[in-house]
């Protein structure tokens, strides 16, 4: 039975604007993971599934899975699903395209009466958002057993337990050492999301598969000086922490644009996060905190970027009044996805006639972390004018629908594919 993307677009645009309805209303679209919001957005998802008739739990890392079973005696499952946590002020698009995707996919197989060889489940992956426990992606993290002690143990800014509150909403933490058993019967673990970018808005089109995701690391700069009256000390006397860590910053985004240009590959340096203290304007500044995320799909670029900084944090700390340290607090290596599904992504976007094109991600994303335990694969749909992670972000729901296509396509063929196996 074919997926009309025409049809399907009121379904999705439905589902997205009641998700994006349960918000901080003072700060939409905020959802962040383990919030009243984000407690009433499962809620919400909860009653999708039920709606649906498909068998509702929550595994050990946290994640609500809605799963429709096969009248097959089989155990192979296939997973759809992305996350509905946000960031603080974020949109109504990131993760919350991809379940309701999903949800979309498993609305046509219900109402067709379509059987598969295999089960199938929608995911909502817990907290792939980077949160006040300091880590993304805690529920994929979690299948693919990497949710080590010192994640778990881990403490908020108001001292809540990161595996206390995983129990809490029907985890198991104590089961988390190793991945999870439901691994081994995985078929493939799709997804689709938002670019979050602008190549294919820019190129027009339709959809993008997925090649590779970056690896991701994340630095704390500590900058320590000297405090002082901004009126009495001078210029030649000061150690203003914030001008040292300017020439930082500074340097981190010019070195690169460079090593971008130069390896013509995705590279991106940012300094995102910064905190000033005592931050008062009549007081010289005398330590700054901030965070650098760097993200590259070359090891060489990586480490070349890595080299050149230490070495500029080196002078810095000879030549100017101020003590610089520098941290390693988080790494998630490069991945790549499953060629058979980065394949069969375009053989099915082809053949419903949609312009394709294989792309590297420049962002973190549960697929992920899946990859390592599961074949893994993803697809990008447009977003407008690139923008992600604020109020604006906005995609087309006719753009989620051919995406939705595609995925309901990967489904159809993996079934053949599964039904010829056997």
């Amino acid at each position: 039975m074919e997926f009309d993307i025409e049809s399907n677009i009121s379904f999705i645009e439905d589902k997205i604007n009641a998700l994006g309805q349960i918000t901080d209303q003072e700060k939409p679209y905020t959802r962040i993971v383990f919030s009243k919001e984000f407690y009433d957005g499962r809620s919400w998802l909860n009653d999708e599934f039920k709606s649906l008739g498909l068998s509702i739990s929550t595994d050990e890392a946290g994640n609500l899975v809605g799963l429709l079973k096969t009248n097959k005696k089989t155990e192979k499952l296939v997973i759809m699903g992305s996350h509905i946590d946000t960031v603080p002020s974020g949109g109504r698009f990131d993760g919350v395209a991809g379940v309701v995707s999903a949800l979309c996919v498993m609305n046509h197989i219900i109402n067709n009466n379509i059987n598969l060889p295999f089960d199938l489940a929608v995911y909502d992956y817990l907290g792939e958002e980077l949160n006040d426990w300091g880590t993304s992606c805690i529920g994929s993290r979690g299948i693919g057993g990497v949710l080590n002690q010192e994640i778990l143990s881990r403490k908020n800014t108001s001292g809540l337990v990161l595996s206390e509150e995983i129990d809490k909403i029907g985890g198991n933490t104590k089961l988390l050492n190793n991945p999870l058993p439901i691994t081994k019967n995985i078929l493939a673990c799709l997804e689709l999301h938002i670019e979050q970018g602008k190549i294919l808005e820019d190129r027009k089109i339709d959809i993008g598969v997925v090649r590779s995701i970056p690896s991701i690391s994340r630095f704390s700069v500590t900058v320590k000086g000297q405090a002082g009256h901004s009126g009495t000390i001078l210029m030649n006397q000061r150690s203003d922490a914030l001008v040292t860590a300017s020439e930082i910053i500074s340097f981190v985004n010019k070195s690169a644009i460079k090593l971008s240009q130069k390896s013509n590959q995705h590279f991106v340096a940012t300094i995102g996060k910064i905190n000033v203290h005592p931050n008062s304007a009549a007081i010289i500044p005398g330590l700054v905190e901030m965070t650098i995320d760097l993200r590259a799909t070359s090891k060489n670029s990586r480490k070349e970027f890595l080299n050149i900084l230490e070495k500029k944090i080196a002078f810095l700390n000879d030549t100017s009044s101020c003590n610089i340290n520098i941290k390693d607090i988080a790494f998630a290596p490069f991945v790549e996805m499953n060629k058979d599904l980065i394949q069969l992504f375009k053989n099915s976007a082809s053949s419903l006639g949609l312009s394709n094109n294989i792309m590297d991600s420049g962002a973190g994303h549960d697929t992920a972390q899946l990859s390592r335990v599961a074949p893994a694969g993803m697809i990008f749909i447009p977003c407008k004018d690139g923008l992600s992670h604020c109020p604006e972000e906005y995609a087309e729901a006719s753009d989620i629908s051919k995406g939705t296509a595609v995925l309901w396509k990967m489904v159809e063929k993996l079934a053949f594919q599964n039904i010829n196996k056997t």
